[in-house]
C-alpha cells in the first residue's frame, strides 16, 4: 500500500511538473535586436556630444549590415512622419513601397496616438523606442519587433528629420503585416533635449530613462 501510494503520487508530481514547465518553455529567451543597437551606437557617435547629428552626416556605409532594417523619415506636422528613405525589411512588411508612407502605416488602433507622442517627442531632441507586437492571424505568425526613433536636424539646423530601425523577430507572412505597442514607449535624454537645433550644446547631465504614458501588454 504504501509503496502504491508512492508511486501515485511521483506519477502525480512528475505529470504536474510538465504542465507547470511548458508556459516557461514556449516564451524562449530574451529577443536581440542587433539592428537597433548598431545603429543607435552610429547615432551617438555620429553627434560627438551634440544634441543631434544633421541628416548630412549619415553615411549608409557606416551602418550596411543594419540598412535593410533603416529608414529616414521627415516631420510633416506634429506627430506625423513620413518615410522618405527605406530598408527593403520595411518594404518587405507592407508588400508594397514604404517610401513616401506616413510611419503610421505600420501601427494599428490606439498604438497610432502613442506613436503620435514619440515622434513629437523626438521632434524636442529625444530619442524613442517602441516595443512592438504584430499578433497571430491568419497565414499571419506572431511577430515581436521593436522601433527605435532618433533625431536629425535638416540644414537650417531645425530637428525634422528621424533615424529609425525598425527590426522585428519571426517570419512576416501574409501581407501586410501591422503592430501594436507591447509595452510603454521609452524616451531617452540626456540633458540636452531642448537646446536650439541650431547651436547643439553638450550634454552635461548623465543619460536618463523615462516612460512616455501608454502602451498595451
Amino acid at each position: 500500500m504504501t509503496d502504491g501510494t508512492s508511486n501515485v503520487a511521483s506519477l502525480v508530481q512528475e505529470q504536474a511538473a510538465r504542465i507547470f514547465r511548458l508556459p516557461f518553455a514556449l516564451r524562449g529567451p530574451a529577443l536581440e535586436y542587433s539592428a537597433v543597437g548598431a545603429v543607435q551606437a552610429y547615432w551617438d557617435r555620429l553627434r560627438a556630444g551634440r544634441t543631434m547629428p544633421a541628416r548630412s552626416e549619415v553615411d549608409p556605409a557606416e551602418i550596411s549590415p543594419a540598412l535593410a532594417q533603416t529608414f529616414v523619415a521627415e516631420i510633416v506636422a506634429p506627430g506625423v512622419a513620413r518615410i522618405r528613405v527605406a530598408g527593403s525589411h520595411l518594404n518587405e512588411l507592407l508588400g508594397v513601397e514604404a517610401r513616401g508612407m506616413p510611419l503610421s502605416v505600420y501601427m494599428t488602433g490606439t498604438s497610432r496616438n502613442e506613436l503620435a507622442q514619440a515622434i513629437q517627442q523626438v521632434a524636442q531632441g529625444a530619442r524613442a523606442q517602441l516595443p512592438l507586437r504584430s499578433d497571430l492571424g491568419v497565414g499571419k505568425p506572431a511577430l515581436d519587433g521593436l522601433l527605435l526613433l532618433m533625431p536629425l536636424c535638416d540644414r537650417a539646423g531645425q530637428p525634422t528629420r528621424i533615424l529609425g530601425v525598425l527590426e522585428t523577430h519571426g517570419q512576416i507572412g501574409r501581407l501586410p503585416r501591422r503592430f501594436r505597442l507591447a509595452g510603454p514607449v521609452t524616451r531617452l535624454t540626456d540633458g540636452a533635449e531642448r537646446a536650439a537645433p541650431s547651436s547643439p550644446k553638450r550634454a552635461t547631465k548623465r543619460p536618463v530613462f523615462s516612460v512616455i504614458q501608454g502602451g498595451r501588454t
